[in-house]
This record gives C-alpha cells, structure tokens and sequence, in this order.
C-alpha cells in the first residue's frame, strides 16, 4: 500500500511534470554532485552571459569531467562572454584548455567579413573580460581571431574535449575537420546550435560514414565520442 504522503508528493510531481510537459520542459531531481555543478552554473550566470539551458550546461560539465582523465588538452571555438568557458576550466582538471573567439575585432585579413558580421553585428565578448573572468584558473591560452587561422602552430595538439559554439555552418565545418582528426579516442565532441538546420545538416554531412555515432541531444547539443 502506498503511504498516503507520498501518493500527495506523487500527485504533486505528476501535476508539475504535466505544467512543464505543456511548455516543452521537464522535472528532474538531481542527486548532491549535480547540485554542486548547478550551483556553478547558477553563479557563471550571475557573472556573465551563460547562453545556454541548465541542462545543456549540466551536459557540458559532465561531458568535461568524463574527458579530464584523457591526457590531451581541451578547446573551445565560439567563446562569446565566457560563460561555457568558465564552466569547462572549473571542472577540467589540469588539462589546458585553448579559447578561440573573435571577440571585438573581425579581422579582415584574416577572412571574409561578410558572413560574420552579418550574423554577429556587435555581439560579442570583449577579450580583456573574458581575461578577468577566468582570472582564477590555470591552463588558459586565448587565440583571439577568426577560425582556422587562429589555430596556425597548433596542429600537433592532442584533445580530449572540444566545445564548438561558432553559429555559423563555415566555421563549424571547418571547426569539425580541424579538431575531429585531433580528438583522442573516448574524447568529445560537443557542438551547441543543434536545433539549427545548417548547423545540424553541417554535423550530418561531416560525420556521415565515420565510425562515431552523432548524438542529438534534447536540448539543441549534438556530441560523439571519438572512436
């Protein structure tokens, strides 16, 4: 026989499952060390620009700690305010982790403006705040610019998890074919803008035929694990 408290907890939680349900959300319990990790999302939130969901930084995270026992360096491409960034340098161990953005400045030497700053306009992370924002951690090398060039001398580098947020089909095509022959095996590959079908359709293309199986996750993230 169910006790009569929880048959209450029960209606409760199926009437608040069925409220979110209607707005495309869900409920979830979180046992004590995703509790910690929500705190962490919540404070990055109160210091910078987080643009993504709880879950999908809860995913981040854990993804980051899986991959810190992999001895190979850490990436992100599309930094923006740093808010992803700070949530991968708190949970990435000793691991380096390299940040590529092209923060306040569209370089046009570098490669064309058009499509950047069409997009972008004037949003973006400024590099000396992003600078101060991970003042704390270790490890942290900026490569501020427009992507692949900014990843000139670096092409020995072996990674264990790579963090692709770059909006833009262009440069996470060229994010794909830059870091997935670098990933170790068991590394991760984590891309944001998943919902979007340009993105997505780049992610189909690029990994059609590859041993690794594309994920789609339900909160607009797409990831493999390097075979």
């Amino acid at each position: 026989m169910v006790p009569p408290a929880l048959r209450y907890h029960s209606r409760k939680g199926a009437l608040a499952r069925r409220l979110l349900a209607r707005r495309g959300a869900v409920l979830a319990r979180l046992p004590a060390h995703a509790r910690d990790d929500l705190a962490l999302v919540h404070e990055t939130r109160r210091r910078t620009a987080l643009l993504m969901s709880d879950a999908a930084a809860l995913h981040l995270i854990a993804c980051v700690r899986a991959a810190s026992g992999l001895d190979g360096a850490m990436a992100e491409a599309g930094v923006l305010m740093g808010g992803s960034a700070r949530l991968i340098a708190a949970v990435k161990g000793t691991a380096s982790l390299h940040l590529f953005d092209v923060f306040e400045t569209l370089q046009a030497d570098d490669a064309p403006r058009t499509a950047l700053g069409a997009h972008f306009g004037g949003v973006h992370g400024t590099l000396a705040a992003v600078e101060d924002l991970l003042a704390p951690f270790a490890g942290i090398s900026f490569h501020p610019g427009i992507f692949p060039h900014t990843a000139a001398g670096l092409e020995d580098l072996r990674f264990s998890f790579v963090h692709l947020d770059l909006d833009l089909p262009e440069g996470t095509r060229a994010a794909l074919e830059f870091f997935h022959p670098r990933l170790l095996p068991g590394g991760i590959l984590l891309g944001d803008d998943y919902a979007d079908p340009e993105v997505r359709e780049t992610f189909e293309d690029f990994f059609a035929g590859r041993a690794e199986t594309l994920i789609a996750l339900p909160w607009s993230q797409g990831m493999i694990v390097k075979c």
